[in-house]
């Protein structure tokens, strides 16, 4: 057994399932290890985006979350997912969407088309951005505090729309308008023409960040229609939940 990559391992468990901010010092201190020794797994751990450090804390880096949408129990989360969005879209006859963080953008798992004519041109297993999609803002509004951070520090902003957000700090606002609310919102950010309404889907057993949209042409989406609809799908990912307690 390679005494490296197990002590590695550990290190990692510890930062991932220890919900208290973590020093270098702490660290060492909870897994009984010379302070030089654990610098030097850490550093390296950093350097591959395993673990990231803000203001001398350590915390699960990007890459932890990029490898876990490989892994197959997302199929599994999908497999058991997907008859409660059909029902959802067959009750309000409108395009849902699942979505989760993937390489600082979203990635589409999942996807139940209305029978209207007109459809969100979105492809399951494609992706959009993170700042110009209200999947993409739900998603962000649940991640811990300093990966939510270091992933807005490092997108591009590309502008896909006259409404898309650019700045950072206005797109933060956003992300705490759905925290506060529960709910996030995207009005033609994407697209022109296009109004969509998610909210955001945790599971915690199965460290999955992602989120549950309804997606439609701005002329139904009326600020009363996006209310109802916002209604439904908090209902809907409290359903999801519970599948997997």
């Amino acid at each position: 057994m390679n005494r490296s990559v197990q002590k590695a391992f550990e290190i990692l468990s510890y930062v991932v399932n220890n919900s208290q901010k973590q020093s270098l010092n702490q660290v060492a201190r909870s897994l009984k290890m010379n302070k030089t020794t654990l610098f030097r797994f850490i550093s390296t751990l950093e350097h591959i985006g395993m673990l990231s450090k803000r203001n001398d804390i350590y915390v699960p880096g990007i890459k932890l979350f990029e490898m876990g949408s490989k892994v197959p129990v997302k199929q599994l989360i999908v497999d058991k997912v997907h008859p409660v969005l059909c029902r959802l879209t067959a009750d309000v006859n409108e395009t849902v969407n699942m979505g989760e963080l993937y390489n600082n953008r979203v990635l589409y798992l999942d996807k139940t088309e209305s029978k209207r004519s007109l459809q969100i041109r979105t492809v399951i297993g494609g992706t959009n951005p993170l700042h110009a999609t209200a999947l993409g803002k739900s998603i962000l509004s649940i991640l811990p505090d300093e990966l939510c951070e270091t992933i807005i520090a490092n997108l591009k902003f590309e502008k896909k729309t006259p409404a898309t957000i650019t700045d950072p700090e206005l797109l933060k606002k956003h992300i705490a308008d759905v925290r506060a609310k529960g709910s996030g919102t995207d009005y033609e950010e994407l697209e022109e023409g296009l109004y969509c309404v998610a909210v955001p889907l945790m599971i915690r057993q199965l460290n999955f960040y992602g989120a549950i949209s309804f997606s439609g042409p701005s002329a139904r989406f009326t600020p009363q229609w996006m209310a109802e609809l916002a209604v439904k799908l908090k209902e809907t990912a409290s359903e999801i939940k519970e599948l997997f307690e």
